[in-house]
C-alpha cells in the first residue's frame, strides 16, 4: 500500500458502505439480535420454554462453526462479491420459510441451522475480507467503520422486529428481516466487485507473511490464544445479548420499552466500533481488548446489582464490548496471515466464537428456567469475561510490535 494513510478511507468509500449494509442485514446479527424479540411471542403461540427457543441460537452457531471454514475457502477462491450476495439471498429465503412453515421446535431448530449453512457467507468471514486487503495504515478504523453496520443492527433489528410482531404477528418479524437481506444483496454485489483485485495484490506485497497452511496455524500458540479469547468472550456475552429483552421484562418493563432499551446497545456498539478501530491503529490490540472486556463485564454487573435503575448505563457499557469482539478478531487475523488465506483462517476463529455465542443463550435460558431469575447467569457471564480479559493480556507476548496493534510499526 503506497497511498498516504489519509487517502485510504476516501478512496474506498463504496467498499466500506457496501460492507456496512451487508453486515447490518447479515444472517448472524439478524437472527441473534431478533431472538429476544421472538422468545415471548413464540412462547405465547406454541408454549415453548425459553431454553428450548434459545437452543435455536446454539444450533445456528454450530452451523457457523461447521461451515465458516468452508465458506472462507469459497470466498478465497470465488471472491467476496459473489459469495456474500448469494448468501444474503439464501438467508432471506430461509427466513421466509420460517414464517410460512415453522410450527414445531424441531422445525425451528432445523431452520436456524439451515440459515447458518446458507447465510454464513454474509458474516464478517466474507464481508471483511476485501477491507483487510484494501487497507493497511488505517485497517483498524476501516474494519470498525464497516462493522458499525453490525452494531447498528443491534438498534434497528429488535425495534423493527418488535414493531412488526406487534402489528401482524411473529411471522411478520421474520419477513421484515428477509426483506432487508434481499435489499442488501445487490448492493454487496455491485459494491464489492470493483475491489476483488485488491486481494491478489495484497497477497503479492506481503511476502513476509507467506500463506501458511491452516494446519500450521493450529500448531501456533497465537492461534490457540485467539481461539480461547474468542470462545470465552462469546460465551460471556452471547446469552446476555439474546436474553436482554426477557431480562428487562422480568424486571418489570413492557415489551416495547424493553426492546427500545435493548436497542441502545446497537448505537453504543456502532460508536464503540469507530473508537476501537482507531485505538487498534494506535495501541496494542490485547490491551484494547482487555479494556473493553472489563467495560462489558461492568455493564452486566450494573444490571445484576443495580437493576432497572442502571439499565441505560448497563446497555451502553455492554454495547462497547459488542463493538470490540469481531473487529478485534478480524484485525488480528488480517495482521497474522496473508490476504489470500485471510477468509479461511478467520473462518475458523469466527466459528469458534460462534460456538461460544451459541452455547451461551441456551445456558442462560436454562439457568433462568431453573432458578426463576437471571442472577446466577449474569454472575457466570461476568466470570467468563474476566477470564477472557486475562487471556487477552496473555496474547501481548505472542503478538509483539505491529501484530499487537502498534501504529508505529504498522
Amino acid at each position: 500500500m503506497n497511498a498516504h494513510p489519509q487517502s485510504e478511507i476516501s478512496r474506498h468509500k463504496l467498499l466500506l458502505a457496501s460492507a456496512a449494509i451487508g453486515l447490518t442485514t447479515s444472517m448472524n446479527v439478524a437472527l441473534f439480535y431478533s431472538l429476544g424479540s421472538f422468545i415471548g411471542p413464540l412462547q405465547a403461540a406454541f408454549g415453548w420454554d425459553r431454553a428450548s427457543i434459545s437452543l435455536a441460537a446454539t444450533l445456528l452457531t454450530f452451523g457457523i462453526f461447521l461451515f465458516g471454514p468452508v465458506v472462507g475457502k469459497l470466498c478465497d477462491r470465488y471472491g467476496a462479491a459473489r459469495v456474500g450476495s448469494l448468501s444474503l439471498v439464501g438467508h432471506a429465503l430461509v427466513l421466509v420459510a420460517i414464517a410460512g412453515l415453522v410450527d414445531t421446535l424441531p422445525l425451528l431448530w432445523a431452520a436456524y441451522f439451515l440459515a447458518a449453512i446458507v447465510g454464513v457467507g454474509s458474516t464478517p468471514i466474507v464481508l471483511v475480507r476485501p477491507i483487510a486487503a484494501a487497507f493497511d495504515k488505517q485497517r483498524g478504523i476501516a474494519i470498525g467503520i464497516a462493522m458499525t453496520g453490525a452494531g447498528l443492527a443491534g438498534y434497528w433489528v429488535p425495534t423493527a422486529v418488535t414493531a412488526a410482531i406487534s402489528g401482524m404477528g411473529w411471522q411478520a418479524g421474520y419477513l421484515a428481516l428477509a426483506a432487508a437481506a434481499l435489499v442488501a444483496a445487490p448492493l454487496v454485489w455491485f459494491g464489492f466487485r470493483p475491489y476483488e483485485g485488491n486481494v491478489a495484490r495484497a497477497a503479492q506485497v506481503e511476502p513476509e507473511q507467506a500463506a501458511a497452511p491452516i494446519e500450521a496455524a493450529w500448531k501456533s500458540m497465537a492461534f490457540w490464544f485467539a481461539a480461547a479469547l474468542s470462545f470465552t468472550m462469546a460465551i460471556g456475552i452471547g446469552g446476555t445479548i439474546v436474553h436482554l429483552i426477557p431480562l428487562f421484562r422480568d424486571m418489570g418493563s413492557d415489551a416495547a420499552a424493553a426492546a427500545s432499551l435493548a436497542s441502545i446497545i446497537g448505537i453504543s456498539s456502532a460508536v464503540a466500533r469507530l473508537l476501537i478501530g482507531t485505538c487498534l491503529d494506535r495501541f496494542p490490540a490485547p490491551l484494547v481488548s482487555c479494556t473493553v472486556l472489563v467495560i462489558g463485564a461492568s455493564g452486566i454487573a450494573l444490571l445484576l446489582f443495580g437493576g432497572m435503575g442502571f439499565a441505560l448505563a448497563a446497555v451502553v457499557l455492554i454495547g462497547f464490548l459488542l463493538g470490540a469482539e469481531l473487529d478485534l478478531l478480524a484485525y488480528l487475523a488480517s495482521r497474522l496471515f496473508n490476504a489470500r488465506v485471510f477468509a479461511s483462517i478467520y473462518g475458523w476463529i469466527y466459528g469458534i466464537y460462534a460456538v461460544g455465542f451459541g452455547i451461551s443463550p441456551y445456558l442462560v435460558g436454562e439457568l433462568r428456567d431453573r432458578t426463576g431469575n437471571y442472577d446466577i447467569a449474569m454472575m457466570a457471564s461476568i466470570a467468563c469475561l474476566g477470564v477472557a480479559a486475562a487471556i487477552a493480556l496473555g496474547t501481548s507476548s505472542l503478538l509483539p510490535g505491529r501484530r499487537a496493534g502498534h501504529a508505529a510499526s504498522a
